[in-house]
């Protein structure tokens, strides 16, 4: 027990001064401001309204669509199934900037309508991952019952199997719904100062006005919407809810004619949503001048039109790529020793709640945005024992914190889904906890692990609303390169901005088959 708890201080140590400190200072500026003012302004109220309820119809949206795709890409088996898998995973990894990117190339379109289709982009591979993985570990046996008994699919699906998915929908909801309430960089771009939300406003209040009080009042608002939406979440789905399945229980049948609806409804979004959107950017990237060609590619060596950039765009690439190596590596090592000990077995009521109560401190992260972390550390980091704001580790050290609980969603699910009778034998056989984590459960779940390691480097790559506030000079990444880039007028910046785009949706999708491609290890 004792070992336990010292394991525990590391990782709590971590979340604790580099998290949780800068969230309580943003917390006792917005209550010392005059908060209740600032929120009943017309500007304020406008923004509030917006992002609540475009991140709720997104959300419905992308439920809608996404179960019939779980259905379809996790109930049932077909060719080219983990091609389709990786394929629709692409958006959900991809920088939040590139996605705004490549909905700004329909410009014809109304705003709010393009910031709604690009959340659902993006989540719909939530969903259909949440509910798939679920999904595809259920027994048939209730819906062969179902059949037998008279039941169609739509019926036994309303009446049988969404009430078993219960726990994933609410998950998946909740996540979906948290992720289009802090988006930034997508209402940022296609809002084009027209449409704020809650985060455009944090970032307008911190740089342009220098209001740090209403910033932090604003911050204080997202953390308490996050808070809301974890706590009705964690009330309905009593057992922690992952986005990737171990093993699947049963070989899936085929699809039949019966599955038609479903498939035409998922073929439909897959290319229409997912696919032509990221086909039309891949065309532009290789246009310069109304002809193929590579010089778009060629450019990214200089600093753009009337040498715009401070760096080029190669070395904001060896500074994303050392920054998503050390932010990867905390990510997954904490998030791996978080997820061990919240899967260690819990009997009495006490141990319960208080492994609940961790695993919510861990998560937590994930509904606070970059934004909201990044003004924080501007305020809390820039000097004391801890000046981490003039360091360039700021920025891999915000990314290890929002990709933490995405691996610990990975990885702790996967280790509770696989029992504890293994450790059970593999004490009996004289192994010690390290000995079985080492040679049994992070063999079992190995493709999960690998999972969380590729969605931890995509995430740091992709990072933007912090590195907008934190990132500067010779520091700058791709995606705040991107963004300088994509508001400057000019042909010669577009293309080279396209280019990098392309580079970085070719370079996930790389990435998610890689660890797709694998296949996942059966129980023995």
């Amino acid at each position: 027990m004792n070992k336990r708890v010292w394991l525990w201080a590391t990782p709590i140590l971590f979340v604790s001064v580099l998290f949780y400190l800068p969230l309580l200072k943003i917390i006792g500026l917005g209550l010392s401001a005059n908060w209740y003012e600032i929120y009943f302004e017309p500007a304020t109220l406008k923004a509030i309204w917006f992002t609540l309820w475009q991140a709720a119809v997104s959300t419905a949206i992308a439920l809608l669509i996404g179960v019939p795709g779980a259905y379809i890409l996790y109930r049932k088996q077909f060719f080219g199934q983990r091609i389709v898998r990786a394929l629709i995973t692409v958006p959900l990894v991809l920088p939040t900037i590139v996605v705004a990117i490549i909905f700004a190339s329909f410009r014809g379109l109304p705003a709010i309508p393009l910031i709604i289709a690009a959340h659902v982009f993006i989540n719909y591979s939530l969903v259909v991952r949440t509910l798939g993985g679920v999904w595809a570990t259920m027994d048939n046996e209730t819906e062969e019952a179902a059949a037998l008994a008279g039941a169609g699919r739509l019926r036994t699906l309303i009446a049988v199997t969404l009430p078993q998915l219960k726990p994933a929908i609410v998950s998946a909801a909740a996540l979906t719904f948290l992720f289009c309430s802090s988006s930034y960089g997508i209402i940022l771009i296609l809002g084009g100062g027209q449409v704020q939300s809650v985060e455009t406003e944090i970032a307008s209040a911190a740089l342009q006005f220098l209001d740090l009080n209403r910033a932090a009042a604003l911050a204080l608002l997202q953390t308490a919407i996050t808070v809301i939406a974890f706590s009705i979440s964690e009330a309905i789905a009593k057992h922690p809810i992952g986005i990737e399945q171990v093993h699947e229980s049963t070989r899936k049948p085929r699809i039949d004619s019966r599955d038609w609806p479903a498939v035409t409804i998922t073929a439909f979004v897959i290319l229409g949503l997912v696919f032509t959107p990221m086909l039309v950017l891949l065309s532009k990237a290789f246009t310069f001048d109304g002809a193929l060609s590579l010089q778009n590619f060629i450019n990214l060596a200089g600093r753009g039109d009337r040498d715009l950039l401070n760096i080029s765009v190669w070395q904001a690439t060896l500074n994303t790529l050392r920054n998503v190596a050390i932010s990867a590596s905390l990510a997954v090592g904490f998030g791996s020793l978080v997820s061990y000990l919240l899967s260690r077995t819990h009997r009495t009521r006490r141990a319960k709640f208080s492994n609940r109560t961790l695993d919510l401190l861990f998560l937590i992260p994930v509904g606070i945005s970059s934004v909201v972390l990044g003004f924080g550390y501007l305020i809390t980091f820039g000097g004391g024992p801890l000046p981490l704001r003039a360091s360039w580790l700021v920025v891999p050290i915000v990314q290890a914190l929002m990709a933490l609980p995405l691996v610990i969603r990975l990885i702790y699910p996967a280790l509770i889904s696989i029992g504890a009778e293994h450790r059970e034998a593999a004490s009996l056989a004289g192994a010690n906890s390290r000995q079985t984590w080492w040679h049994i459960e992070s063999g079992i779940i190995r493709n999960v692990i690998l999972t969380a390691i590729g969605f931890a480097l995509i995430a740091g790559i992709g990072e933007f609303g912090a590195a907008s506030l934190l990132a500067f000079g010779d520091q700058a990444t791709l995606p705040t390169v991107l963004f300088a880039l994509i508001s400057r007028p000019g042909a010669l910046n577009y293309g080279m901005a396209m280019a990098v785009c392309a580079i970085l949706i070719v370079l996930t999708f790389v990435l998610v088959f890689s660890v797709s491609a694998q296949r996942p290890r059966r129980r023995r």
